[in-house]
């Protein structure tokens, strides 16, 4: 064979991708014809509906699927899945060739082979309520780490008297938000030493009442309130008892000795006294309590906030999967403007667009998982110049905040070079030019969705 005879390192290339293609075809047919040949054969002769003998898994008279009445209780819960959202063998492979293999599965579809693999939709969905239960169920919790830097604001000459090395923490009192208090010297005024400078008991929960140890400094800053109701018939109960064993008595709460100390160490003062008509009386008086923030303890303004964040959950839990599949549409419409030249029809980018959306749930969750593991004060400090990004959570944050974006990126220029068959060059271009566009588009109808929900919920607070 001559030079001129010997095939090119592309031709070569080309024919081992291909010969890579039909390979995982073989593979794919032979695993749906084992699962037809698995999910084709009853457990019995004749419907048990009404008595037509069956020749498949569903009766062709009556239509009863035949279902084994005396297999275990979890077959009954993986069929209920199976047939609700094909959440079997189906989905798994369907969701493999979905990261594998980008843009393959929206040609399968447009190409008509629908049963191979799951629905486009019904695994959006399937995804979507997956993804939206547990998002919802997690980020209520984290929302309350947000009050700890947009409340409170301390003496800008106090901050500075804290920051010497100088300082002792030398004065013990009872105050109210001592988390809090903590959290904000950690997050807005960037003090390392924020745990050790504020140190306290619990007595109750974190937003109540605490036994904290602070430098005299910052206790000049406090103001006097009046202890609450609740917190004085507590620890009134809690000391009539012989034994504090607070962890038996009050059940659903984690207390032990540190909320013990707290109660005992409470002063109560006692004067003996004489009513007027002539009995004894005894008047308990409990020791000064103080707050760091007297905001914080208006208790009318606290529920307020508290109702706030519930009514902003709960209006981001109701419109976000209407906000993401209204998305879908006009995603899929953008993709026909971009190949209107293909010629293709509206359904096959919506299946496209589908497959897409699907893709960026799942890549979603990563960035979200430093959040939801580390929480808001992590996330914060990271983000702050001299911040934690030596740690290993927080490099794994900015490498996750920072990816997240360029993976779905690549994932939508290697789908759109797969469906639509342009040059790598004229595809990158387009898909950069689609990628920037949408990404605006969404961001504003986001933006107005937000501000549509807190012009809402503010008429009502």
């Amino acid at each position: 064979m001559t030079d001129t005879e010997t095939p090119s390192f592309l031709s070569r290339l080309r024919a081992r991708l291909n010969e890579r293609k039909r390979r995982i075809r073989r593979r794919i047919e032979l695993a749906r014809l084992r699962r037809i040949r698995r999910k084709t054969t009853p457990q019995y002769t004749y419907c048990k509906n009404c008595g037509t003998r069956l020749e498949g898994m569903y009766c062709y008279r009556c239509g009863q699927y035949a279902l084994d009445t005396e297999q275990p209780f979890w077959k009954y819960i993986r069929q209920y899945f199976e047939n609700m959202y094909q959440f079997d063998g189906k989905i798994w492979m369907t969701l493999r060739l979905m990261f594998t293999r980008p843009g393959f599965l929206t040609n399968e579809f447009n190409a008509g082979k629908i049963n191979s693999y799951v629905h486009p939709f019904r695994l959006y969905m399937c995804v979507s309520v997956v993804f939206f239960a547990i998002f919802f169920m997690v980020a209520g919790d984290r929302m309350n780490q947000i009050d700890a830097i947009n409340e409170g604001r301390l003496n800008d000459r106090t901050i500075e008297r804290l920051q010497a090395d100088t300082i002792r923490t030398d004065t013990t009192i009872y105050m109210y938000h001592a988390p809090h208090l903590v959290q904000v010297l950690s997050l807005r005024y960037k003090m390392e030493n924020a745990d050790s400078l504020v140190r306290y008991l619990l007595v109750d929960d974190a937003y109540g009442l605490a036994r904290a140890t602070v430098p005299r400094v910052l206790f000049e800053r406090f103001k006097r309130v009046p202890l609450a109701e609740k917190d004085w018939e507590y620890i009134r109960s809690c000391r009539s008892l012989n034994d504090l064993d607070i962890e038996n008595w009050i059940d659903g709460h984690d207390y032990g000795p540190e909320n013990r100390a707290a109660i005992l160490a409470f002063h109560i003062d006692s004067l003996q006294t004489r009513t007027a008509e002539g009995r004894d009386t005894l008047i308990l008086t409990p020791e000064p309590v103080y707050d760091w923030n007297t905001g914080l303890g208006d208790e009318g303004r606290m529920l307020q906030n508290e109702q706030f964040r519930s009514d902003i959950m709960g209006q981001l839990s109701k419109w976000t999967p209407f906000y993401l599949i209204f998305l879908l549409p006009l995603f899929a419409w953008m993709l026909k403007v971009f190949y209107h030249r293909r010629r293709m029809p509206y359904m096959w980018h919506f299946a496209h667009a589908v497959h897409l959306n699907t893709v960026f749930l799942i890549l979603i969750s990563i960035p979200l998982v430093p959040m939801f593991a580390y929480g808001m004060d992590v996330l914060l400090q990271s983000l702050q110049p001299k911040g934690a990004f030596n740690t290993l959570q927080a490099n794994f944050l900015k490498g996750t905040l920072i990816g997240f974006p360029t993976v779905m990126f690549l994932y939508l220029f290697i789908s759109f070079h797969t469906v639509y068959r342009q040059g790598w060059i004229k595809t990158f271009i387009k898909a950069l030019l689609f990628f920037t566009l949408f990404s605006v588009i969404a961001c504003l109808i986001a933006f107005c969705l937000i501000i549509w929900m807190l012009v809402g919920i503010a008429e009502t607070v």
